[in-house]
């Protein structure tokens, strides 16, 4: 396009001004009419330079919303990008409008730079991911962003919302998805209890994954967690619809009619593919499903009796004394026990309870345990130490509980049975305080201590030692000897060294096979037997007060007869001793028997013979003796072998004993085992399986999958990883786009989890090799060292490695960042810091969504720097990563 002076003026007027006042007057100058020749070129010279400075240094400055108008769909997430033109954003103090109706994601970033005819013109991009909320014209205003070169006005833009379609095939999102929150009744007593169901309906040939957890803010509500999604399938109008219910639990507390808010959730949605074959990937698109709000109307209870505490449901009052024949001095426990379904957010505690003024109180303390993490299921219990301190008969109880039952819509009262406590003369006295009263008691009493305080004993200090002083004389003489020479010095530096060496070695393989002999603990068993029974018989002690030598002896009869119980029965009992000796077994039975009802029975005696029976009893039982050949076993000789073997295979000696643990459900003591071996064995795939499994029985499934995740990247090729990572995306929640594609294993990342991307980096390498050696075949075909068979070979291993690098390097960008060696995943919603510290309150801050893969490039103090695919970067704490390969 030419340039002329009045297009120059019109870009820039002062600068055209200026020169056309420059040209006038040398025109004036040189002639009254025309310019000279010779002048004329470098007039236009002049303009020419003035125009391209002009272009490049003083356009306007503009920011504006691309596009500056138009429709978004309703729910549906679309792009807003705010341009700036010849101008850089201040992105630290860039703030939007708050819009109401809009939501504004994270934004990404992007610059150009151009010339069209020379002019130069700079755009920098901040493109917002939005979402309308509600179906009205949605209107930006004006405001001033902060720039390089000042504040800029960004002009406002108005946006109308219709309905979200998916993807470019013009159907309607409420034609092949809906979602619905649902109760069984409309109208509910206050405080009642009721069930909560959610649905999510979709067309299943769109349905891709979850994106989110339900997000429901259902105040007045109470709710509990919602259950795990329990997807199913239908068909509705010709078209198979997958089903997803959720349920949970609420009430009210408050009477009164109430509009509960809608909840949403974000589903991924596959509205076509991209590529083709085994290079084809699903295109995804996010969409927001938001239910319709629900009414409650909530009847106010009917006015109940003096006694009613607020409990609403359904609700059982057990009441337990231990013992009912105490004697003086002796405590008594008194349980109260309430379990039931209701709202148990508004029960403060049990009803109280009162007592003759005989007693000493111990002020209760109330145990609430909720069932699977319920929050209206569950028991609450009381336990109440009494001290009688004078013989006599005394009623407990009976204690009343009130409450609303919904299901017949009256007040029910439930009342525990009265139990007699008689107390006899004991020891001596209890002094106790005389109040004018029956002594009452709950937990909303403030508690106190009539115990004298503790002394503190000093602290221990070891004696210091003396220092080193002369010491006496020694008599003489003193005999020494002269220096070996060679041969007798190598007979006396070896022979007694290698015999002391046999000797040490013979007692440390001796000692180590008494330490791991099998029987050695029965024994052991067996001879605290004898013991304790001859310190019984020899003590004369009255049967009932031989509890605590009764629970050494059942204590060591368990280790006897290797009975893998804490508190066993007869019937365990019985069966154990069979498998040793069946003759014994119901001699064994019937003493255990005895001995536990002495010391849970009510009479507390031992028949006369017991004593007698134990100790025949004992006397048949053989235990075989510790064998001495056995220290010559290699596992007792050569100990440091197997050692050396467990440093080498960290993950089988170790695993097994892991194993054992997780066979006998100990999850906690597998987890720390095999996380162990995991430390230090990080590539070891089997333990990244086995340590996901231990922490999943302890339904830890986020933390699960991210073990599972290392696993299936370290081996994807093996069945056991592929379910693993499957399992742990459904139980987990989480749901990030590669994994789950890798789960599904369609097109390429079929291809790609054929092999581990350290696999396929040696795939690279191998093909490398392969291009190089086919080169040297053609060398030495040129120089006809070889014969003809060496092009065609050379050329078909070159189209062989390059077909493998092709592969290899595909395979590798489907990995993206899971083949990155410092490649972490974020097991637990977290927080995105902009530096390292959470002292600063005024840094910046981003959610982290659990799932999320980064590279952690640096650590610093506990902290761990992230570095995501679209160049984010950001610090979280060490333990919300897990790595996945170190």
């Amino acid at each position: 396009m030419p340039f002329s002076f009045s297009m120059f003026a019109a870009h820039s007027r002062p600068v055209g001004a200026c020169l056309q006042a420059t040209l006038r007057t040398v025109a004036c100058k040189q002639a009254p009419t025309s310019l000279p020749t010779r002048a004329a070129p470098l007039l236009l010279l002049c303009t020419l330079v003035a125009t391209l400075v002009t272009g490049t240094t003083l356009r306007a400055q503009t920011v504006r919303w691309d596009p500056p108008g138009g429709q978004l769909g309703f729910n549906q997430v679309s792009e807003l990008s705010l341009s700036f033109e010849n101008c850089e954003p201040d992105a630290d103090n860039l703030r939007l409008p708050q819009v109401d109706g809009l939501v504004f994601g994270r934004p990404s970033t992007s610059s150009q730079t151009e010339m069209v005819n020379f002019k130069v013109t700079r755009r920098f991009s901040f493109t917002y991911p939005v979402r309308p909320t509600r179906r009205a014209t949605i209107a930006i205003p004006a405001f001033d962003v902060p720039t390089d070169k000042g504040p800029v006005r960004v002009a406002a833009a108005t946006y109308t919302v219709g309905d979200a379609t998916v993807g470019n095939t013009g159907v309607a999102l409420d034609d092949i998805s809906s979602v619905k929150i649902t109760i069984p009744k409309v109208t509910v007593w206050a405080g009642e209890v009721f069930p909560v169901t959610y649905t999510l309906s979709m067309v299943k040939r769109y349905f891709h994954s979850l994106a989110s957890a339900v997000d429901w803010q259902p105040a007045p509500l109470v709710i509990e967690e919602w259950s795990k999604p329990e997807p199913s399938e239908t068909m509705l109008r010709g078209e198979r619809r997958l089903v997803a219910t959720q349920t949970t639990r609420g009430y009210v507390k408050q009477p009164g009619n109430f509009m509960i808010k809608p909840a949403s959730q974000i589903v991924n949605m596959q509205v076509g593919t991209s590529g083709f074959g085994f290079f084809s990937s699903p295109s995804l698109e996010q969409r927001v499903l938001t239910t319709e709000p629900i009414e409650v109307a909530v009847r106010p209870l009917p006015s109940g009796p003096a006694d009613f505490s607020g409990a609403v449901g359904q609700f059982g009052l057990v009441s337990k004394v231990v013992p009912t024949a105490p004697a003086v001095g002796e405590p008594v426990t008194w349980t109260l026990e309430l379990a039931g379904t209701g709202n148990w957010p508004d029960i403060a505690g049990l009803p109280q309870r009162e007592v003759s003024n005989d007693f000493q109180v111990v002020q209760p303390k109330s145990k609430r345990a909720m069932k699977d993490n319920s929050l209206f299921e569950g028991t609450l219990s009381e336990d109440v130490v009494l001290v009688p301190a004078k013989p006599g008969r005394y009623t407990l109880g009976p204690v009343k509980f009130t409450y609303f039952d919904t299901a017949s819509g009256t007040y029910k009262t439930i009342t525990t049975e009265p139990v007699t406590v008689n107390v006899g003369p004991g020891v001596a006295p209890i002094q106790t305080a005389t109040p004018t009263g029956p002594v009452q008691f709950s937990l909303n009493l403030p508690s106190g201590s009539t115990q004298p305080a503790a002394q503190v004993a000093p602290t221990a200090v070891p004696p210091v030692p003396p220092e080193n002083l002369p010491r006496d004389p020694l008599p003489g003489p003193g005999r020494s000897f002269a220096p070996f020479n060679t041969g007798g010095l190598w007979l006396a530096a070896t022979l007694p060294a290698t015999a002391l060496v046999l000797l040490v070695w013979g007692w440390l393989a001796a000692a180590r096979s008494r330490a791991h002999d099998p029987q050695r603990r029965r024994r052991e068993a067996r001879a605290a037997l004898v013991s304790l029974l001859a310190e019984i018989r020899a003590s004369g002690v009255p049967s009932s007060a031989l509890s605590a030598q009764l629970r050494l002896w059942q204590d060591h009869a368990t280790a006897l007869w290797e009975i893998p119980h804490a508190a066993p029965g007869a019937p365990l009992v019985h069966g154990r001793v069979t498998i040793f000796s069946k003759d014994a077994a119901p001699v064994w039975a019937a003493l255990w028997t005895e001995a536990d009802r002495t010391l849970h029975g009510r009479d507390g005696a031992l028949p006369k013979d017991w004593l007698s029976r134990a100790e025949n009893a004992l006397q048949t039982v053989k235990v075989p003796g510790w064998p001495p050949f056995s220290l010559f076993a290699p596992r007792h000789l050569l100990p440091f072998l197997f050692t050396l073997a467990l440093l080498l295979v960290p993950g089988t000696l170790r695993a097994d004993g892991a194993g054992d643990a997780y066979k006998r459900s100990e999850f906690g003591v597998a987890e720390a085992a095999w996380r162990t071996t995991v430390a230090n064995a990080p590539a070891d795939w089997t333990a990244r399986h086995n340590l996901g499994l231990a922490l999943a029985q302890q339904d830890r499934w986020a933390e699960a999958t991210a073990h599972w995740t290392s696993g299936f990247v370290l081996n994807p090729r093996h069945e056991t990883t592929r379910w693993d990572l499957a399992l742990g995306l459904q139980r987990s929640g989480m749901a990030p786009p590669e994994l789950v594609e890798f789960s599904r294993g369609e097109g390429r990342y079929e291809l790609a989890r054929a092999a581990s991307p350290a696999e396929w980096q040696l795939v690279l390498v191998a093909a490398s090799l392969l291009i190089a050696a086919a080169l040297i075949v053609l060398l030495l075909k040129g120089y006809k060292k070889i014969g003809g068979w060496a092009r065609p070979t050379a050329l078909g291993a070159i189209l062989v490695a390059i077909l493998l690098a092709a592969a290899a390097t595909f395979s590798l960008r489907t990995y993206g960042q899971l083949a990155d060696p410092a490649a972490v995943i974020v097991w637990k919603p977290s927080l995105l810091r902009s530096i390292p510290t959470e002292a600063d309150t005024a840094q910046k801050t981003s959610p982290l969504s659990a799932g999320s893969i980064a590279v952690a490039d640096k650590t610093f103090l506990g902290w761990t720097r992230l570095n995501f695919t679209g160049g984010q970067t950001g610090w979280v704490r060490n333990e919300d990563v897990i790595s996945l390969y170190r």
